[in-house]
């Protein structure tokens, strides 16, 4: 008897345990699954996509003297625009003109020696046809000729080296432009080779920004952009990217890239601080959402959005790609709520927890 009662109450105790099991697996399996959304429009947590920069010129040329010596004289001044082929400033000319009037006296030395020779030939050549001379002086002769011709060849050479070192003494601007710097003044010794002053292009500008590694990959060659200016308040230019350096700069550790402006006003000046802002105003009406936001599962570009604690699937258009981000150009509006994670095993008009 004692037996049956202690089955029958073993029985009950596993029966009502096996109900607490089966009602605690029937919850969790109704509870909406939970997704992490992200609002279409809002730029990402840390993400960057406007740059402070500086105007810049296209080109900008520091030139230097092909001759080292003193400073004699300087006809520029920090922002005076200039012309190609106008002087700029002037070093000691005293010992290359005295090197081109030494090489004068050689050229004319080596001149009258070759005359000389060939006359001389020519007599002897006429004594050679009657039998006069032999051929051995005929040969010499005719090589002292050929020696005087060489040393008049070198002697001329010799002039044009100097006369080119004596140009070099007087610095010309290569192109028309502004004067940006003059490094140097009068009185002081440069070297060959050292830049003296500097010539802005500013036919054409550029604003020069810093990009990270991240981003370096995100705004390549071509990139549109928008640029303000700090002190031209609703003035907005067009701009491109036209180049991005290959390797970061050593200083700083970011890549240097230039944005070029398209038709800028005559306002703009080199040196204002400009703001880029990239993505023209032709494209504003797209916007960067998470990679991770995209329907995986769909052949078609689409992205779950929540309505009502609801999901609904939507198409949509891309443009660029960035390292972990996509621009959608069509198929959301600013401000829909997107499922960034959590969209793998989602299912249209399902609850989700956000």
């Amino acid at each position: 008897m004692r037996n049956w009662k202690k089955w029958v109450c073993l029985a009950a105790a596993g029966m009502a345990f096996f109900m607490a099991g089966c009602g605690k697996e029937a919850a969790v399996s109704t509870e909406a699954p939970l997704v992490k959304t992200v609002v279409a429009g809002e730029a990402a947590k840390g993400e960057k996509t406007s740059f402070s920069g500086t105007v810049h010129g296209y080109f900008e040329s520091p030139l230097a003297f092909q001759t080292g010596g003193r400073i004699m004289a300087r006809y520029v001044d920090q922002g005076q625009r200039v012309s190609a082929g106008e002087a700029l400033m002037k070093v000691d000319s005293k010992d290359a003109e005295e090197q081109v009037a030494s090489a004068q006296s050689a050229v004319i030395a080596s001149r009258a020696k070759a005359d000389l020779a060939y006359s001389t030939l020519a007599r002897y050549e006429k004594l050679h046809a009657a039998n006069a001379i032999s051929d051995l002086n005929m040969d010499q002769v005719r090589n002292q000729a050929q020696l005087a011709q060489a040393e008049l060849d070198s002697s001329e050479a010799t002039l044009s080296r100097a006369e080119n070192n004596l140009g070099f003494t007087l610095l010309t601007a290569d192109r028309d432009g502004v004067i940006g710097s003059t490094l140097y003044e009068v009185g002081q010794v440069v070297a060959a080779g050292t830049p003296v002053v500097t010539i802005i292009d500013d036919s054409r500008l550029d604003v020069h920004i810093s990009l990270t590694e991240k981003q370096y990959r995100s705004y390549g060659v071509g990139t549109p952009a928008t640029v303000t200016f700090w002190a031209l308040p609703g003035v907005t230019v067009e701009g491109t990217v036209r180049d991005v350096a290959a390797a970061p700069n050593s200083q700083t550790g970011t890549y240097d890239a230039k944005v070029t402006l398209v038709d800028p006003p005559d306002t703009v000046a080199v040196g204002m601080t400009a703001e880029v802002k990239f993505g023209s105003q032709k494209d504003s009406q797209g916007f960067m959402i998470p990679l991770s936001a995209m329907a995986s599962q769909k052949e078609n570009p689409s992205v779950w959005i929540v309505k009502d604690g609801k999901v609904h699937l939507v198409p949509v258009t891309v443009g660029r790609y960035g390292d972990d981000t996509v621009e959608i150009t069509g198929g959301l509006s600013r401000g829909d709520r997107i499922v960034s994670a959590g969209a793998s095993k989602l299912s249209e008009g399902e609850e989700v927890r956000t």
